[in-house]
C-alpha cells in the first residue's frame, strides 16, 4: 500500500462516522456529535506527536491535522444539519474542557512515565505527552474565528448562488479555503520565525490544501445525499447576531415582547376556540358543540347508569315574523330568546345551544323531564312577559315557543340520536296540539 492510500484510508475511516451520525433521531444526534467531536479532539492532541504522513519531500501531514480535518468536517455537518447558534458555544466550550483535560492529563502522564511509579509495558516515549498551553490556545482560538468565518461564508454566498448542486461545490471550495487558512495562520501565531519560514508556510499550507480534498469527497457525498438539510439551512440559515451578547435592557425589552406576543396568541386562539364552538350571533353553543357534548354526556350518562334529558325548542310562525318585520327584527328577537334560554339551567353539565335558525336546544345530564318542565313552564312565562309583538302568530299576539323534552338513562342497545329524534317528535307533539307548549315524555 502507498503512503497515499495509508492517509485516504485514514481520512476515509475519520469520515465514515461523521456521516452515520447524520442519520441518527434528532433527539441524539447533537449529543452523538458532540461525543465524536470530543474523542477526535483527543487523538488529534495525541496522535500528532505520535505518526505523520510524508507525501512528498516537502509535505508532511501529521495524524493531529488529520484529527483536526475532521474535527472541521463534523462540525460544517452539525451546522447545517441543527441551523443552531448555539452549536458555536457549545462547540467552543467543548474545545475548552478538552484542551484542558488534555494538557493536566498530558502533564500527568509525562510526570508518571518519567517516575518509577508506573510500569511502562511498552516503553512509550514521555515525548508524545509534550504538549505546549500557548499551542492549545492559539489552536482553540483559531478554530472559532474559523468557524465563524466559514458560518459567514455559507450565510452570504446563499444570497448569490441558487442552484443547490452549484452551491454544494461552492460550499465544499469554502470549507476547503478556511482549512487552507488554518494551514497559514496556525504557523504564523504558533512558530517561531526562521530563515526557512517560508519554506514551512508553503508547505504547510500545501499539506492542509491536500487535507482538505480528501475531506471534500465526504463533505460532496453529504451535501448529496442529506438535500434536504442543505436546502432548510439555505431557508432559514443561522443567525450569526444570536452569538452576541444583547444589553440587558434589551433582553428584557424581548422578553416583554415575547411575552406580549405569547398573551396575543392565546387570546387568538381562545378566540378561535369560541367561535369554533358557540354561535356568533348569540354566543350559545353552536351545532357542532352541541352534537360533541351530547355525545360525551350520553356515554358518561351510561357509564353511571344516569339519566339524560334532552330539549328542544322552535320559534312559533318564525317564518312569518321575518317576512312581516324584517331580518334585523329576526335578528333581534333570536337574541332575546336566546338570552333566556341560556340562563334557564345553570349547572356547570347543563347546556344551551342554538342549533339551528330559530331552533334552540338543551342537555340536562343526569335530569329526568319531570324535573325540568317547572324551569321550562316559567321560561314560557317570561316570554310572554317580554311581550315581542308577533302580529303574524295563529296562537299569540306575542312570540311564543314550542318545546318538546326527552329523558332516557342511556344504555348500549340505544344511542344519542334516538334520544334526539324523541325529543323532535314530541316538539311536533307540542306544534300539532296549537303550540305555544310544552310536551314531554320519558323513554
Amino acid at each position: 500500500m502507498s503512503v497515499l492510500s495509508a492517509f485516504l484510508l485514514n481520512t476515509a475511516l475519520y469520515s465514515v462516522f461523521p456521516l452515520y451520525l447524520t442519520t441518527v433521531k434528532p433527539k441524539s444526534r447533537a449529543t452523538a456529535f458532540y461525543i465524536y467531536i470530543s474523542v477526535v479532539l483527543v487523538l488529534g492532541s495525541l496522535l500528532g506527536s505520535i505518526y505523520s504522513f510524508k507525501l512528498t519531500d516537502n509535505i508532511i501531514i501529521s495524524g493531529g491535522s488529520i484529527a483536526f480535518g475532521a474535527f472541521m468536517m463534523s462540525i460544517t455537518m452539525l451546522l447545517i444539519i441543527e441551523r443552531n447558534a448555539s452549536i458555536l458555544i457549545n462547540i467552543m466550550k467543548l474545545v475548552l474542557l478538552v484542551n484542558t483535560l488534555t494538557y493536566l492529563s498530558f502533564i500527568l502522564y509525562s510526570w508518571l512515565f518519567d517516575s518509577s511509579l508506573v510500569m511502562n509495558h511498552l516503553n512509550i516515549s514521555i515525548n508524545i505527552f509534550q504538549t505546549s498551553l500557548s499551542v492549545l490556545i492559539i489552536g482553540g482560538g483559531l478554530i472559532f474565528v474559523e468557524l465563524l468565518l466559514l458560518l459567514f461564508l455559507f450565510i452570504q454566498l446563499r444570497k448569490f448562488v441558487f442552484n443547490i448542486s452549484f452551491l454544494s461545490i461552492i460550499y465544499t471550495c469554502a470549507f476547503i479555503l478556511i482549512l487552507c487558512l488554518d494551514g497559514l495562520l496556525f504557523p504564523l501565531f504558533a512558530i517561531e520565525y526562521n530563515e526557512n519560514f517560508g519554506h514551512t508556510l508553503m508547505n504547510n499550507v500545501t499539506g492542509k490544501f491536500i487535507l482538505a480534498l480528501s475531506y471534500s469527497f465526504p463533505m460532496l457525498i453529504f451535501y448529496w445525499v442529506f438535500k434536504r438539510h442543505l436546502v432548510r439551512f439555505i431557508k432559514s440559515p443561522i443567525q450569526l447576531q444570536s452569538l452576541l451578547p444583547a444589553p440587558r435592557k434589551k433582553l428584557l425589552e424581548e422578553l416583554q415582547r415575547y411575552e406580549m406576543q405569547d398573551q396575543k396568541l392565546r387570546r387568538k386562539n381562545l378566540e378561535l376556540l369560541q367561535q369554533s364552538t358557540h354561535d356568533s350571533m348569540t354566543s350559545l353553543a353552536n351545532r357542532r358543540k352541541f352534537d360533541h357534548s351530547l355525545n360525551i354526556e350520553w356515554k358518561r350518562c351510561e357509564r353511571s347508569k344516569k339519566p339524560l334529558t334532552l330539549v328542544i325548542g322552535d320559534i312559533d310562525f318564525f317564518k312569518q315574523f321575518n317576512d312581516h318585520y324584517g331580518h334585523q327584527k329576526g335578528d333581534d328577537c333570536i337574541k332575546a330568546i336566546a338570552d333566556l334560554w341560556g340562563k334557564c339551567f345553570t349547572r356547570p353539565a347543563d347546556l344551551a345551544a342554538r342549533i339551528g335558525g330559530e331552533e334552540f336546544a338543551m342537555i340536562l345530564p343526569e335530569t329526568m323531564a319531570a324535573q325540568c318542565v317547572d324551569e321550562l313552564t316559567l321560561f314560557i312565562e317570561k316570554l310572554k312577559a317580554k311581550n315581542i309583538p308577533h302580529a303574524k302568530s295563529l296562537v299569540a299576539n306575542h312570540v311564543s315557543l314550542s318545546i318538546g323534552i326527552a329523558s332516557t338513562i342511556p344504555n348500549s342497545n340505544s344511542s344519542a340520536n334516538s334520544l334526539l329524534e324523541l325529543a323532535d317528535i314530541n316538539l311536533y307533539q307540542a306544534k300539532q296540539q296549537g303550540r305555544n307548549r310544552i310536551i314531554s315524555t320519558n323513554n
